[in-house]
């Protein structure tokens, strides 16, 4: 069958958009197909389907999983295509319509982002770690170093363990001179498929949801909207969130994303 998709790049975390109706069934093959192609280096696959929950239009992605620069890539292409600098969609793995809003001078995509379900720790060996929970994913941040291959599989089947998610990351998150930079990793359980992302749209809010915990119970403060620039492998992501009272009550990501032409590809025989 021949697809069309166009390609998405928030941040170096290359997304393919399907733009047909491809049967839940295919999902899997399909996305593994685009992924495979070299030329078009795809982190990651969304479909657009109808929508559910009052959004103008609706990305579910390969396995079901929530994605924040997946939410952003697809905001902008909707946005455009109505030539309006915003737009309401809904993504697999929230179960609530998320608003776009683009700024064409930048070339960039805000999010609103669903707040984290709770901040929590996992026992890893000798040691434990965070762990963000989302609706549709969940990240465990690591400070010391991003972990080797079968140590990373063991994090993840930990995280699997614990937690009902349709993905899991591992963040590895460092200070530097200029603010934070951030390494992720994360696998999509559906289609068992484990990317070293060039940037992450939930891992960010994870990230800084555990960065404002820290600073907020260093100042001792109940409330405080905090914003970091973390750098990635593929470029910038600006978090911000607002920590009240022991949780996450507002988190937004920001930063560029550009929108490529169509591409038609045939996949199968």
């Amino acid at each position: 069958m021949e697809i069309h998709f166009v390609i998405a790049d928030p941040a170096g975390n290359i997304t393919a958009i399907v733009k047909d109706g491809v049967a839940d069934d295919d999902y899997r093959s399909v996305a593994a197909a685009i992924m495979q192609d070299p030329q078009w280096k795809v982190e990651q696959v969304g479909f657009i389907t109808a929508p559910k929950v009052g959004g103008e239009a609706r990305l579910q992605m390969m396995g079901g999983e929530f994605c924040g620069n997946a939410a952003r890539s697809f905001g902008k292409y909707i946005a455009k295509k109505m030539r309006r600098q915003e737009a309401v969609i809904e993504i697999s793995g929230n179960s609530a319509p998320m608003r776009i809003e683009t700024d064409p001078a930048r070339g960039s995509a805000k999010a609103q982002m669903p707040c984290p379900l709770k901040i929590d720790e996992l026992s890893v060996g000798l040691g434990s770690y965070p762990v963000v929970v989302f609706e549709g994913i969940v990240h465990l941040i690591t400070e010391k170093k991003m972990p080797e291959p079968d140590d990373l599989k063991k994090m993840l089947s930990l995280l699997y363990q614990k937690y009902d998610a349709e993905a899991a990351g591992v963040m590895y998150l460092e200070k530097t001179a200029e603010g934070y930079r951030m390494t992720p990793a994360v696998h999509v359980r559906a289609t068992d498929s484990l990317v070293y992302e060039n940037s992450c749209g939930s891992g960010s809010v994870a990230a800084a949801s555990y960065l404002a915990q820290q600073q907020c119970e260093q100042t001792a403060a109940e409330q405080e909207t905090c914003t970091y620039d973390i750098q990635q492998p593929g470029g910038c992501i600006t978090a911000s969130v607002t920590f009240s009272h022991g949780k996450v009550t507002a988190a937004f990501i920001d930063g560029t994303v550009s929108i490529g032409g169509e591409i038609a590809m045939e996949i199968g025989s």
